[in-house]
């Protein structure tokens, strides 16, 4: 089962970012989620299913440190993924992806040494608990489509412009 042990402060929080409000998860050993919910409630709901055995407490100020060394510093704070192997090959291979440009899942499969994988390459970008910092967003599709997005396609247009912009 994922879980956090209590002994690594798993704690959560909300605070703004260039996307909209979005939901930081972590513990001692790291950032362990990030999303952009539609709601609070879809967040909690979230992080029930993703670690239904953990006790999170909420610290919104830590959240937004968290956000502000992201967002605004450009920091990469540490990041503890929970998965299987194939899923953590699969992200680590998308934070090679530089800022402000695009690879396909079909290269990703590659990377990995996987290349008849891509629609578990797929099933594993989708499955990404770390959005942003692990780029799911800098993956499209093999024709130059933007492909989908968890946090919705105009979510994934505004990551890609705002990266462009900024880097």
């Amino acid at each position: 089962m994922r879980q956090l042990p209590p002994s690594s402060n798993p704690s959560y929080g909300f605070t703004n970012s260039p996307f909209g409000e979005c939901c930081i998860a972590f513990s001692n050993d790291g950032i362990c989620a990030l999303t952009f919910p539609e709601s609070r409630e879809s967040a909690y709901a979230d992080l029930d299913h993703r670690f239904p055995e953990t006790d999170f407490k909420q610290n919104d100020d830590k959240a937004a440190r968290l956000a502000k060394q992201v967002f605004d510093k450009g920091e990469k704070p540490t990041l503890n993924p929970i998965g299987t192997d194939f899923q953590l090959s699969v992200w680590h291979a998308m934070q090679r992806i530089p800022a402000g440009q695009t690879t396909t899942y079909a290269l990703i499969a590659e990377a990995i040494g996987r290349p008849k994988a891509v629609r578990a390459v797929g099933t594993a970008i989708g499955a990404n608990p770390i959005a942003f910092l692990i780029p799911c967003h800098r993956v499209i599709r093999t024709d130059g489509g933007l492909g989908g997005f968890r946090w919705g396609l105009d979510c994934k247009k505004q990551m890609l412009e705002w990266e462009k912009r900024k880097f």
